[in-house]
């Protein structure tokens, strides 16, 4: 028969699902509240929506058919996202919030800030099942399919205009290299002494675009970038850093993660060069939610 959706009761389909896991209309009716009639009756109703057997009697309660095993499996991931919306817009208590947080962060704001963020989210949320993944190419679609909670990024990001995007803190960028660097001066440098150096480069994350690059200031002030090396681990980069004369633009953050190297001033730069924005973000559909709300709050503190 041709199932018609709309007429069907949800609490029929939790009827069942408790019949499935007790093989037992009465034990059923007992974990629902409801008496062993009514919990008869509710299973005949679902046999004549489903033409199907649902439940064979045996001799210590019932059978439930493939169909029935099916349904109750479902039932939770039915569930699921209605429950997760009433408890969005019910008055938030994280202390005692069971579900999940997923969060995507740039790769290299991970890499400084990642172990703080863990604590600072665990501490606020401590019975959520946390995910923390690094933002790659495919992060921005499944945000925007309710797959992610939260992302953590700088200006150099292109996002979409459906994720709300909130500044979390500003820190200006630096020249990384290792101490007591024989041609870096402690108070100014000018890129007539930086430019001949050799440079280790971390290439933007996937799916950026970046407003400025090293490469392209280099060029700006018309010099060509000697590059000995390029990668995408922060901690690779400080070895070469550490083993040569090479130098590294990174943030402050960087060179707090790095105590064995130096921080040295940067020359004149383009605005856009001169400073890391990062920001936080949720789905614009998720502003007035009081759980993206206490989210970024928590975020922010540990950020800020």
């Amino acid at each position: 028969m041709s199932h018609q959706l709309e007429e069907l009761d949800l609490n029929l389909i939790r009827l069942l699902k408790a019949v499935v896991e007790h093989r037992s209309i009465k034990l059923a009716a007992m974990q629902l509240g409801i008496s062993q009639p009514s919990a008869s009756r509710g299973v005949v109703r679902l046999k004549q929506f489903f033409n199907d057997p649902l439940f064979v009697r045996k001799a210590h309660g019932v059978e439930p058919s493939p169909l029935a095993i099916r349904l109750a499996d479902e039932f939770d991931n039915i569930l699921a996202p209605i429950e997760k919306v009433l408890l969005e817009f019910s008055e938030f208590k994280p202390e005692t919030y069971q579900g999940s947080i997923s969060i995507v962060v740039d790769p290299y704001l991970m890499d400084e800030h990642g172990q703080h963020l863990l604590s600072c989210c665990h501490t606020a949320f401590p019975k959520a099942s946390l995910v923390f993944s690094n933002w790659d190419s495919i992060s921005q679609d499944d945000m925007l399919e309710g797959k992610v909670d939260y992302c953590i990024l700088d200006q150099e990001t292109d996002i979409a205009k459906d994720i709300y995007m909130q500044p979390l803190f500003k820190e200006k960028r630096v020249i990384l290299a290792k101490k007591d660097h024989p041609s870096l001066q402690l108070d100014s440098n000018d890129w007539a002494s930086i430019a001949p150096l050799p440079l280790v480069s971390l290439p933007a994350p996937a799916a950026y675009k970046p407003l400025c690059t090293v490469e392209s200031e280099y060029q700006r002030m018309g010099y060509e970038p000697k590059v000995l090396l390029k990668t995408f681990n922060l901690r690779v980069a400080c070895q070469m850093l550490l083993e040569t004369n090479a130098i590294m633009f990174a943030s402050e953050s960087t060179a707090d993660l790095m105590s064995e190297l130096h921080a040295y001033p940067m020359p004149v730069v383009n605005r856009n060069f001169s400073h890391f924005v990062v920001s936080g973000g949720y789905l614009q559909t998720h502003r007035n939610y009081p759980l993206y709300q206490h989210l970024h709050q928590v975020i922010q503190a540990a950020l800020g």
